[in-house]
C-alpha cells in the first residue's frame, strides 16, 4: 500500500512538471502569435515603416531563441547543444607554465533528458578539424603555446558555442649563462685592478632572472637579478669564486657556472737586500727577502749600478723563487769598483717593490804580465769551455777503428809554462785519462793534426781568448839542454820496399825520390792526409829526440813535464807529443838492409821517447796515447789577480777584460 502511494506521488510529480512546462510553452506560443499579428511596436512600425518593423521582429525572435535555449536546458531537448568541457593534466612550474607533457581531455556535455547523437568537433591550434561522437583524450608534448578549440553539434545540425583554452609547455632548462670579466690583467691569471663582472643569460627569450653568489675574498650573498644580465664588481684582493645560474619563466634552472677571479692590486709588502758575506775573487753574495700576502712572491730581480745608488741599474738576473728569501751571487765583477746592489721583488700578479740599496767593492791585487815569467809552474784557475771531439778519428784518418768520442776533463788543473810576446802559455798539470789510438800509415799521416784539433775542441775558452792545442817537442826542447846528435844528417833506405806515408813527401825532413818537402816542419800540419806512396829512393834527416829528462832539464821543468804534481818519483802517464820523427834500423840477415821508421814523439817514464807507427818495409803498429793539452792566451784580453798564492789549492785568478 505504501509503495503504491509512493509511486503515485512520483507520477503526480512528473505530471505536474510536465503541465508547468506545457503552460510555459503555450504562453510563449501565444506571445509569438500575438507579436506576429500585432507586433509589440505598432506605433513604431506605423511611424518608421517596414524596415524598422523587420529589425524589431529580429530582436524579438532572438529573445525567443534565448528562452528556447533555456527550455532546452531544462527539458534536455534543445535546438543548440551545450559546449564541451576541456580539462588539462600535467606538471606545472611557475606562471602556470607546464614543465611536462600535457594530457588534454575534451568531454561532451548533454542536457537533462537530451536525446539524440551529439558530435564533438575540436582543433589543435589551427590544425585540421577533428570530429568524434565520444569524449576524447590526447597528449601534447611540443614546447610552446598550444590552443585547443572545441564545440558540439546535435542531430539537427545546431552548433554550440566554441570552447577555447590555451596553455604553454616549457620542459627544457635554460642554457648555462656566461660570465665575462673586465679589468687590467697582470701575470699568472691575476687582475691588478677592480674587476667588473657581467653575467649574461644563455637564452634571452625565456629568462626570468639570474641568481648568483660570490664566495672567498669578496663575498656576496645569493642575489637574484631580474632580466637577462647581472652586473657587479670584485674589489677585494684575493681569490673570489663566482657561481651563477639562470631561472626561466617556467621556474626551470640552468646548470651552474663557476668563475674564479684572482685579484692582487697591492705591491709586495716587503723587499730588502743585504750582503751575505765578504766579496769573493770576482763575486759578491747577497740575500734578498720579500713577502706578499695575497698572490705570493714570484721572483727576485737582482740589479746593480756602478754610478749611483739611485739610477743606472742593470739587471744581473731574475731568479724565479716563491720563497720569502733568496740568495744570489753577482759574478764576473770588476776589481776595485764600487757596486750598488738592489733587488726588485715581484709577486705572482706582476706587482713589484724595490728594495733598499747596499754597496760592495772587490779589492784585489793585480798580477802584472811582467811578473809571469817569475811564476812559471804556479797554478791559475783557468776553466775551459766543455766540448767533445770525434771528428776524423775513424780508421780512414787515425788508422784505428777503435776510437770513441773524447770529452773535456774538467778536473785538470793549469800551470804557467811561459809568458812572452803578450802570450801566456798554460799546461795541464797531468795528461788526460782518455786516449786516442793511432795506427799505421794514417796514424802517422794525421797524428799531429788529430792531437791538436782534439785539444782545441775540448780545452779552449773563447771568452778569455784562449786556444787549446797539444804539447809539441818545441815546448820541451826550449827548456832542455839536449840537442839531437848529428841533427840534419841523412840516412837512406836500402830495403827493396820503399813505402812511405804521403805526408812524408811534404815534410822538410823527408825526401822520397830525393827531393825534400817544404810544407811542414815535424810539428806542423793543417790538413788531413791519407794514403801511401812508393819511391825508388827515400831519404830522411835525423830529427828524433831520445833522452832522459833528468840529465838535461832543470828540476822545475822536469817536474812539470815528467812527474806527477807534488812528487819527484812518480812519473806521469805516457802522453803523446804532436811532433813526427824519423828513425832508422838495420836488419841483419843474408844482407844488411836499412829501413826508415815513421814515429811520433812521446814522454814515457821520465824520458823523451817515440811511438813507432809504420816503416818503409810495410810494417804497422798501434800507439794508444793520452793527450797533454796546452792553452795559449792573449794577455791583452785578460786580467790576472793575486787572489791566491799560486799553489794548487790557492791558484791565481784569471778574468776577461
Amino acid at each position: 500500500m505504501k509503495s503504491k502511494q509512493k509511486q503515485m506521488k512520483q507520477e503526480g510529480g512528473i505530471t505536474l512538471i510536465a503541465l508547468i512546462i506545457t503552460i510555459i510553452v503555450l504562453v510563449i506560443l501565444v506571445a509569438v502569435t500575438l507579436n506576429s499579428i500585432f507586433g509589440s511596436n505598432i506605433v513604431g512600425i506605423a511611424t518608421n515603416g517596414a524596415l524598422n518593423y523587420a529589425e524589431e521582429q529580429q530582436k524579438e525572435l532572438g529573445m525567443l531563441n534565448d528562452v528556447s535555449d533555456m527550455l532546452g536546458e531544462i527539458t534536455g531537448d534543445t535546438d543548440r547543444p551545450m559546449s564541451p568541457t576541456i580539462t588539462l593534466s600535467g606538471t606545472k612550474g611557475s606562471n602556470d607554465i607546464y614543465t611536462s607533457n600535457v594530457t588534454v581531455t575534451i568531454s561532451i556535455n548533454k542536457g537533462i533528458e537530451q536525446t539524440g547523437t551529439i558530435k564533438l568537433h575540436y582543433k589543435i591550434n589551427d590544425g585540421e578539424e577533428q570530429i568524434t561522437e565520444d569524449d576524447v583524450s590526447f597528449e601534447i608534448s611540443a614546447e610552446g603555446t598550444t590552443k585547443i578549440t572545441a564545440w558540439t553539434e546535435n542531430e539537427k545540425g545546431n552548433l554550440s558555442d566554441n570552447y577555447e583554452t590555451s596553455f604553454t609547455i616549457n620542459k627544457t632548462a635554460p642554457s648555462t649563462p656566461t660570465i665575462s670579466l673586465n679589468g687590467t690583467e697582470g701575470e699568472s691569471g691575476y687582475y691588478i685592478t677592480d674587476v667588473g663582472v657581467t653575467i649574461n643569460a644563455g637564452d634571452a627569450s625565456n629568462v626570468a632572472s639570474i641568481k648568483y653568489k660570490v664566495e672567498g675574498a669578496n663575498p656576496i650573498e645569493e642575489t637574484e637579478a631580474t632580466g637577462t644580465t647581472a652586473n657587479f664588481d670584485i674589489t677585494a684582493d684575493g681569490t673570489s669564486t663566482i657561481t651563477a645560474y639562470i631561472i626561466n619563466n617556467a621556474g626551470l634552472t640552468s646548470e651552474e657556472i663557476t668563475q674564479v677571479v684572482n685579484k692582487d692590486a697591492t705591491n709586495p709588502s716587503t723587499a730588502t737586500i743585504a750582503l751575505s758575506g765578504e766579496a769573493g775573487e770576482t763575486s759578491i753574495s747577497v740575500t734578498a727577502n720579500g713577502e706578499d700576502a695575497t698572490s705570493g712572491v714570484a721572483s727576485y730581480t737582482f740589479q746593480y749600478s756602478t754610478t749611483s745608488e739611485k739610477e743606472g741599474f742593470t739587471t744581473a738576473d731574475e731568479v724565479q723563487n716563491t720563497a720569502n728569501s733568496c740568495t744570489f751571487e753577482y759574478q764576473d765583477l770588476a776589481v776595485n769598483t764600487t757596486y750598488y746592489l738592489r733587488v726588485v721583488v715581484k709577486d705572482n700578479a706582476g706587482n713589484t717593490k724595490i728594495s733598499n740599496t747596499v754597496n760592495a767593492k772587490i779589492e784585489r791585487e793585480e798580477l802584472p804580465p811582467t811578473e809571469l815569467a817569475g811564476n812559471v809552474g804556479k797554478y791559475i784557475d783557468y776553466i775551459p769551455e766543455s766540448g767533445t771531439f770525434s771528428e776524423h778519428t775513424n780508421v780512414n784518418y787515425s788508422g784505428s777503428s777503435d776510437n770513441s768520442q773524447l770529452s773535456t776533463e774538467m778536473n785538470l788543473k793549469w800551470r804557467i809554462l811561459s809568458a812572452d810576446n803578450n802570450k801566456l802559455t798554460l799546461i795541464s798539470d797531468r795528461p788526460t785519462s782518455s786516449k786516442l789510438k793511432l795506427y799505421g800509415v794514417n796514424g802517422y799521416n794525421n797524428g799531429v793534426l788529430l792531437l791538436n784539433n782534439a785539444c782545441e775542441a775540448m780545452y779552449s775558452n773563447s771568452s778569455l781568448g784562449a786556444t787549446g792545442r797539444s804539447i809539441k817537442i818545441e815546448d820541451i826542447e826550449v827548456h832542455s839542454s839536449y840537442r839531437i846528435p848529428n841533427e840534419g844528417s841523412t840516412f837512406t833506405t836500402t830495403s827493396d820496399s820503399r813505402t812511405y806515408p804521403l805526408i812524408f813527401a811534404k815534410e822538410e825532413d823527408g825526401a822520397p825520390n830525393g827531393t825534400y818537402g817544404t810544407q811542414y816542419s815535424a810539428s806542423e800540419q793543417d790538413e788531413y792526409i791519407t794514403g801511401t806512396g812508393d819511391s825508388s829512393s827515400i831519404k830522411g834527416k835525423a830529427n828524433r829526440y831520445w833522452f832522459e829528462m833528468s840529465e838535461y832539464m832543470e828540476e822545475l821543468y822536469l817536474e812539470i813535464f815528467s812527474y806527477e804534481p807534488g812528487t819527484s818519483t812518480n812519473f806521469k802517464e805516457t802522453y803523446g807529443i804532436a811532433t813526427r820523427c824519423l828513425g832508422a834500423s838495420t836488419i841483419t840477415g843474408t844482407s844488411i838492409t836499412r829501413q826508415i821508421e815513421f814515429e811520433l814523439q812521446c814522454v814515457e817514464d821520465g824520458s823523451i821517447f817515440f811511438v813507432s807507427l809504420c816503416n818503409t818495409s810495410g810494417g804497422k803498429w798501434e800507439g794508444s796515447i793520452t793527450l797533454r793539452p796546452i792553452v795559449e792566451i792573449n794577455l791583452s784580453q785578460v786580467n790576472l789577480w793575486k787572489t791566491g798564492d799560486g799553489t794548487s789549492n790557492s791558484p791565481f785568478s784569471i778574468t776577461a777584460k
